[in-house]
This record gives C-alpha cells, structure tokens and sequence, in this order.
C-alpha cells in the first residue's frame, strides 16, 4: 500500500475479533464476516410439558428430549413435533443423578453414585458398564469427541478422567486447590473446566483444559443475594449444573437458605444462574413457585431444559430483551494499536464501526491513547493477564484514570422492516499519542431487539483533504477541538464511503462476487446463453467460461461445456450423439471397397415419397416441395440428440429455458432432439466414468419411480443386527 493511501486497523474475521478482549459477546456466521452481539435473554414464560414430577433431561444431538417421571417412567418428545411418548424407563435411568447424550449413547451415572453405565439412543439397551477402581464417582460431562469427562476423587486428588466410547479410560488431570467439590462441566470450544464447590461457601473455579491450578474463582453468594446452589441445598446429587454450546454455564439454586437468616424462617426464590465462560454473570430465569424444587437441567444452543414437579419446562430465547431483565450489554477492546510517526504529525483520522441497531439499542465508542511506554506496557500486562477472567480485565482497564475518553454514543431508530447495517463514526484526529485502544459497547434495553456489530476499522492517516487546503488552514489542525478540521471530517467520513464503493465496483463485474442482476447484464452484454430462471450458482458457472463458450460455439465443445455449466456433477448427467458425425451412414461394400462398419444408419426414402404404381399408399404419398432434396437422408443428417437425466422437479424448471439455451450454441443449420431420460439410462458397462455402485432406488409413486429397479418392502418385520428399530412403546 502507498505511503499517499489510507490505511486502518480491520476487524471483521473470527480471528480478528478474537485478537480483542471480549466480555458477554457472542460470535456469529453471517456470509464472509462474523458479527457480534450480546446473549439472547430467554423469555420469562415458559412451555410446560407436564408429567408426575420430572428429572434427568437430556436433549440429543438430533433434537430429540427425553426426561424422567417419578412412576419411574420416560418421555420422548421427538424434534418434528410436540407428541410424547412414555414407557417404561429402565431401572439405571429412573433413578440416574446426571445423564448425558454422546453421538454414541446415553452415558448414565447412577444415584447413588456407584456405577457409570452406557446405554443405547433407541431401545434404550444397556451397552456397557464402565468400572474405575479406587475412586469416587463425582460427576460427568461431556468430553467431545464420542468421549465423556468423568469428575472423580482418587487417593486424596480430584481428577477427569476422559472415557472413551468403549468405556476405557483415556488421560486425565488433576485440579489442585480444591475441596468439598460437587459438580462440574466442560466447555468445548473455550477448552475450560468449570467445578462447583462447597468450601464453606459455594464456589465457581475455572481451569484450563490441563488442570492444575485454577485461572480464576466467583463467590456464586457474590452474584446473587444470598443464593445457594441446590447441589450444596439437597444431600441427593441432581443435575442441576451444566453447559452449552455458546458457552453459557447454568446453575441451579434457592436466594437465602433452609435455617433462613437470624434463625427465622425464610424461603427466596428459585433462580437459574447464566455466566458466560470468562464467569460474567449475564443474567437469571426466575422459577415459578409451582415448578420448584428444580430436579435437572439441560441447555442447548438455543434453549434451557428445566425439570421440576410439574414436568419438564422449556426457555426458549426472547425476540425482544423481556421487561425486567434490564439492559443487555457486550464490551469489547481492541489489542493495542500503533500509527507510525509521520512528518506533519498526523496519528489517528477515525473509528468506523458497521452495526445493525434497532429501536432501543445503543453503540458507544471510546477510545485510550498513550505515548507512555510504562502505561502503554501497564495495560499490555493487563489485557494478557489469564489469571482473571476477561470482564474483570476490561473492567480494571476502562477504569484507569484520566486515560479514556471521546464517548460518543449512537442511538438506534425504528425502521419499517428489518434494521440494515449502518456505519457509524467516531473522530480521532485529535489523538496525538501513537498507542491506541478502542473500546465497543452494544447495549439493548427492554423492549429492544439486540444489536449487532460486524465490522470495526480504525483509520490512521495517509493522505487527508486537510492537505488540499490554504496553509493557513492545515496550521489550524494542531488546534485541539479545532471546528474545522471537524467539519473536514465529516466530509472525510463521506468519501471514504463513496471511495469505497468505487473501489469495490470492480466486485460488481467479477463473475465470482457479482450479485445477480448484475450477473444477468453482464450476460447479455456478452452474449452467451442466457435466462434469468438460472439459478444463482448455474448463472456464475456460465459467465466464469463466457471466453470458451463463446470461442466453441456451434461445436460440439461448445454444447457440451454449456451443459457442464448447468449440470455440474459427476458422473455427468448428459450425454450428446451426433449421429452423422458419430455413426455416418451405411456404405455398402463390394469388390475392393470394406463397406461400414457398425454401429451405421441406414438411409431411404421416407413413406410419403413413393412414386405412383402399385406399391403408392392412398393419403401417405405427397409432392416434394419446390427445391426440396429428396436424397433418402435430408431428415437424418443435422440431428443432434441431447439426453438428460434429470428429476421431475428439475424437468418442470428446465423445460421452460433448456431448449432455447442449447439451441443458441448449435448450428442454425443443425436440429436439436432433448430426451429427459433417468439416470440409469445414461450408465454404460464401460470404465468410462458412468459405473457406479448404488443400492436399489427407494420405491414411491412419483413421476421419479423408475419401473424395474425400485421395489416395496417385503411384508413383516426384521431385526437388523443391531437390533430391533422401534419407535413406539410395547403397551
């Protein structure tokens, strides 16, 4: 990049973003960026599904949610619908203190805690029984990898121990510094082990996925007002703490106690604890009354699975931040920034932030500047310090003194649709000090959808429009708060956005990046073949290889490369035959002459062009037109026949374009033949690239049922090998 250009700092990958340090964020897919947002609240109300008491849910990777009553029976309740199904749970089920779900089946530790059992997903068929000689089993969670963590103290130490889907054990570690633990639960992605404690107040310690000593430790009393967890309440193990896959950990627990305070008689409420992985609290979901104790827990990437006396209660995420919850927040900091040393002392232009805000949502910026090395590494020293979780460490860096300023807040607006990203700027050509850091807070008040943000850059100057200003006024900019370089500014700020546009127009033409209305001008201003019933992906395929389709054209190359372009699949699913350049016609030999070889066609006259006498046919026989050739073969030569195999649905789309795509890369003197045919039409018994090894196709009545090779499942019922497939109770 030229010294003259503009330069910034960019964030918009995963690994830029995780580059910063992040409190109560969570990081989505959305195309080629990854934007952030706070944590989805969960609703307030919940969906019951009741039963006679309930405990141990587990919800598998499928969507399937399983629970138990206290007859002991099990409840199904399948993703597609909201039907149950109850039978009768096996003994180690009814009675288990946790279960969890594996790819592999249901990892079972029974109460009390004496066994680890594994069972099948289905029938629900004991698989094997896991034994660990001299040690007590705590808890389990799950490890990953078709494995479980088991919690367990040995010989005075607490280990996890990973088990394998054979029930080996695998390697282990040890967390030091413990005593009284209780639970705990294992967060993939952070690579983080998060245990429960009584010692003599219930604590949270985080470790890393080595053991050892632990990263950081929470009061959970200190989150809550007086709240203890139900694991420290109940002398029975229930599962009421755990994980899921943003992270979040959810725990269980009673404000105030059994003994009450001061010996009186008190009872709080019922609370369900949220904390992000660096133990941020970000927020509760308040149990009613009705629905206590809580017996279990589960939580997937979108909702919580509780389970109480009246049944299994589901929280799903709320649209809008619920009334009572308070604002919703996320912080973020960006690692220390440089701008370079520059002749006319120019260090920093601007921050832009590209964010999505709705009515009620908030983005604030704010920024740090130093030129002090030893600030400059207090805050360095600050910022990797792992012995504190990142909140904590945003919060001792947003409170150094006299060293943050320039908030400026930006507010959202109500649209008549769907919020659209908006950039947003903050000005920093005031900054005089070459070290930077710039601090990102979204907020959502009730009532408000959340906020996103999906792009930050931090500009730092190359050339500016200051320099195509009088002298006099470039002095001006030295000037602090200076109300014209301000003014510059927000002209600036107007640019850079055309600027970018026009740097961007050549997106706008590359097949690769195009968006569709301009894939469809560029088509026609080529001339390849065209229609806007194309889809998206067969579209960019055409203009990707307009310079070959358009060299190739009127060839068979050229048909056939057309055809890869909509039908990009392997083996392919046409086939083209020229008759007259594959076979040609029959010759018949004599004398020195070989004659034809075979495959040939055979040449005639049609039945129309008998000549008058006995063999002429009464309403078949015509005159020739005037000038037409009557050689036998005028109707043969020129037929070009073009099989495809293609589904009923493909057939109905195709139909309406295909036809006038190919006859557009044909000779005009050339005829076209297109037969829809199934795929088993187009196989050959040749290593040619059609040869494939499939299994009978499923039968159904469909336009798609091939006649011969798709048959109905013979009468009865067979076990397969692995045993019986039922997905109804036996009544």
């Amino acid at each position: 990049m030229s010294a003259n250009q503009l330069r910034s700092y960019r964030f918009f990958s995963r690994a830029q973003w995780d580059a910063c340090l992040r409190a109560q964020v969570v990081t989505d897919r959305s195309g080629s960026h990854e934007r952030l947002h706070p944590f989805f609240p969960l609703a307030r109300a919940a969906t019951l599904y009741p039963s006679p008491g309930a405990h141990t849910p587990v919800v598998t990777a499928a969507g399937e949610t399983f629970w138990c009553d206290d007859e002991p029976r099990l409840h199904w309740l399948t993703a597609a619908d909201a039907q149950e199904e109850t039978f009768l749970a096996p003994l180690a089920i009814g009675c288990a203190a946790r279960v969890v779900h594996t790819l592999s089946g249901l990892w079972v530790m029974g109460r009390p805690v004496e066994s680890l059992q594994k069972y099948d997903t289905h029938s629900f068929t004991r698989l094997l029984t896991v034994v660990l000689p001299d040690t007590r089993l705590i808890d389990i969670a799950n490890g990953g990898h078709d494995s479980i963590f088991a919690l367990v103290e040995r010989e005075g130490r607490v280990l996890s121990i990973r088990v394998n889907r054979t029930g080996h054990e695998m390697e282990s570690v040890e967390f030091t510094g413990l005593s009284q633990v209780k639970a705990f639960t294992f967060l993939r992605h952070a690579k983080r082990f998060v245990l429960l404690t009584a010692e003599p107040h219930s604590r949270l310690y985080w470790f890393s996925s080595q053991g050892g000593k632990a990263l950081f430790s929470l009061a959970v009393s200190a989150t809550h007002p007086c709240f203890t967890p139900i694991e420290i309440l109940e002398s029975v193990p229930r599962q009421v703490f755990g994980s899921d896959a943003r992270e979040r950990v959810f725990l269980a627990g009673r404000d105030g106690d059994k003994s009450g305070r001061n010996g009186d008689k008190f009872a709080g409420g019922t609370f369900i604890l949220i904390f992000d992985a660096d133990g941020g609290l970000l927020g509760d979901v308040p149990i009613d009354l009705l629905d206590t104790p809580v017996t279990g827990l589960v939580a997937t990437r979108e909702s919580l699975y509780v389970t109480s006396r009246r049944g299994l209660l589901r929280f799903d995420p709320a649209a809008v931040v619920p009334e009572g919850v308070g604002s919703v927040h996320c912080t973020l900091i960006t690692p220390m920034l440089l701008s370079p040393d520059r002749e006319d002392q120019r260090r920093w232009l601007r921050a832009e932030a590209t964010s999505r805000l709705p009515e009620g949502s908030t983005i604030e910026i704010s920024y740090a500047a130093t030129h002090d090395t030893a600030t400059r590494d207090r805050l360095k020293a600050i910022a990797a310090n792992d012995s504190i979780s990142a909140g904590q460490r945003i919060s001792m860096l947003l409170n150094e003194p006299d060293l943050w300023r320039g908030r400026t807040v930006f507010h959202g607006t109500a649209t008549d649709g769907a919020p659209t990203n908006t950039t947003v700027s903050a000005k920093l050509f005031d900054i005089k000090e070459p070290y930077l850091w710039v601090c990102i807070t979204l907020t959502a008040a009730a009532g408000a959808r959340l906020p996103e943000l999906s792009e930050l850059a931090v500009l730092y100057p190359g050339r500016t429009l200051m320099e195509h200003l009088p002298a006099i006024y470039q002095r001006e900019e030295a000037n602090s708060d200076n109300f014209f370089r301000g003014v510059v500014g927000v002209l600036e700020a107007t640019t850079q956005g055309l600027d970018a546009k026009i740097g961007s127009m050549g997106q706008q033409i590359h097949p690769s990046t195009a968006p569709e209305p301009w894939l469809d001008f560029i088509a026609r201003w080529l001339g390849v073949p065209w229609d806007d019933g194309l889809r998206l992906e067969q579209k960019r395929a055409i203009v990707m290889r307009a310079a070959e389709l358009m060299k190739w054209r009127g060839t068979r190359r050229g048909l056939e490369l057309l055809l890869e372009c909509l039908m990009p699949y392997m083996p392919r699913r046409f086939r083209v035959t020229d008759a007259t350049a594959d076979f040609g016609f029959a010759v018949v030999g004599g004398g020195v002459c070989a004659g034809t070889t075979l495959p040939a066609m055979l040449g005639g006259r049609t039945g129309w062009s008998a000549e008058l006498g006995s063999q002429s046919v009464l309403g078949t026989m015509r005159l020739p037109c005037s000038g037409q050739r009557e050689d036998g073969i005028w109707n043969l030569a020129g037929l070009v026949r073009v099989e495809i195999a293609a589904i009923g649905s493909e057939r109905n789309t195709w139909e309406s374009w295909l036809p006038t795509l190919i006859g557009a890369m044909i000779p005009i003197t050339a005829r076209v033949e297109i037969r829809w045919v199934s795929t088993q039409a187009l196989l050959s018994q040749r290593l040619d690239g059609t040869m494939v090894l499939a299994s009978a196709p499923v039968a159904q009545l469909d336009t798609d049922a091939i006649t011969g090779l798709a048959h109905l499942p013979e009468t009865g019922i067979r076990l397969s090998a692995a045993g019986p497939r039922i997905s109804r109770s036996l009544q």
